[in-house]
């Protein structure tokens, strides 16, 4: 009886293992079942915004990241998010700023050319912030940029991206919009 619990418990254990595919190996979704993931991460953000705004403050401004947050770099080779865009121009109807902070490198030319892009995609760009070196980390180039915008006076009332890193380390935004990334498969 013990043994035959054992093997039950076993063959669960190793079966439900078999079953589970890890992030890395899911198919990627469809780009149709992303846009209704971005949909509902950003349930609500208008309705923050608004409220937020309406609650005072100087310097209120959006953290964004670029990549598959602000331009569908995966899906649509660097147009708009439009939900996301939708939000941002929402938010700066408010007299909220629009900042960007990205994992792509500084120098070259590179943010000036995302500084572009963005601007040809609809939206108003008051800064972007990127890595110093392909020698700094994503996270604490996220966590330096946020730091960089709130030393200059900004108040991160929302954050949005869609890796961990766009979230890690120091509390310096108050509101987190996650968007969807199925295990970083999107870059």
């Amino acid at each position: 009886m013990i043994r035959r619990t054992l093997l039950a418990a076993l063959s669960c254990l190793l079966l439900a293992s078999g079953l589970a595919v890890a992030p890395a190996d899911a198919a990627t979704p469809s780009r149709q079942q992303w846009l209704s993931d971005v949909d509902q991460a950003m349930y609500g953000s208008q309705r923050y915004v608004d409220r937020r705004v309406s609650s005072g403050g100087s310097m209120l401004a959006v953290n964004f990241d670029i990549d598959n947050t602000a331009l569908a770099t995966y899906y649509d080779g660097g147009g708009p998010v439009v939900r996301v865009l939708r939000f941002a121009k929402h938010a700066r109807g408010k007299g909220v700023r629009l900042l960007f902070n990205t994992g792509r490198i500084s120098g070259d030319g590179r943010l000036q050319r995302a500084k572009r892009q963005l601007t040809r995609a609809g939206y108003v760009v008051t800064e972007v912030c990127g890595r110093t070196s392909s020698h700094e980390t994503l996270t604490h180039s996220k966590q330096r940029c946020r730091r960089h915008f709130v030393a200059e006076g900004y108040t991160l009332i929302a954050n949005v991206g869609n890796r961990s890193t766009d979230f890690a380390g120091v509390d310096n935004y108050e509101k987190a919009f996650h968007l969807p990334n199925y295990g970083n498969q999107l870059g």
